[in-house]
């Protein structure tokens, strides 16, 4: 009788642990888990992008650069903002890519980017830090961007745009976030990081 009630008492463990387990929430609305914090922003793992010589692979990306905008042939998404297909369907040309340095006047700049072919939709984010002495002085960005392409996108971009007090002069670190779309993301995602310059 005893081993028939430790076997009951058992599954019953079993089923509440899958039920908890099933009915959690696999979406999140802001993929950083808030909109106002950011993971943990030192990390020794951080690779830098080449900002010079960027029209090279680098990472999951054939080529990756900052710019002060980019000529392209969209599509609409589901979202609102354009995406694009393929490299024979339309393709994204960054203007004045390399460029790193910006006047505080500046409203949006560009990270634009040509990615490797997808095997499932995949999720991206920008998240862009104020830095003194060659470090990031809070874990806390001063904005984000967040895109999803599908399979068979492959061009993108990130806005950088300015903070509504406006840019204060400085240096900026940019962190590149990868992963699945509605996946948290944390420091484990970063796959690249990137710095500008806000000059008056």
């Amino acid at each position: 009788m005893q081993i028939l009630n430790s076997s009951f008492f058992l599954k019953w463990v079993f089923l509440i642990i899958l039920s908890s387990l099933s009915s959690s929430p696999c979406l999140a609305s802001d993929p950083f888990g808030n909109t106002s914090q950011s993971p943990v922003y030192q990390s020794s793992n951080e690779i830098p992008f080449d900002q010079v010589d960027w029209n090279r692979a680098q990472g999951i990306f054939s080529w990756i650069t900052m710019s002060r905008g980019f000529s392209d042939t969209p599509w609409e998404s589901s979202e609102g903002r354009p995406g694009w297909r393929t490299m024979e369907d339309a393709y994204v040309k960054p203007v004045e890519p390399g460029i790193s340095e910006f006047s505080a006047a500046t409203d949006t700049f560009y990270i634009v980017f040509e990615g490797q072919p997808l095997d499932a939709p995949a999720q991206f984010a920008a998240a862009w830090f104020e830095m003194k002495d060659g470090k990031v002085t809070s874990n806390i960005p001063v904005d984000k961007d967040v895109i999803e392409l599908d399979m068979n996108q492959r061009f993108g971009y990130f806005e950088i745009y300015q903070p509504e007090d406006g840019w204060k002069p400085g240096n900026y670190l940019v962190k590149i976030y990868y992963g699945s779309p509605g996946q948290d993301l944390h420091l484990i995602n970063v796959i690249g990081t990137m710095q500008f310059t806000i000059k008056n």
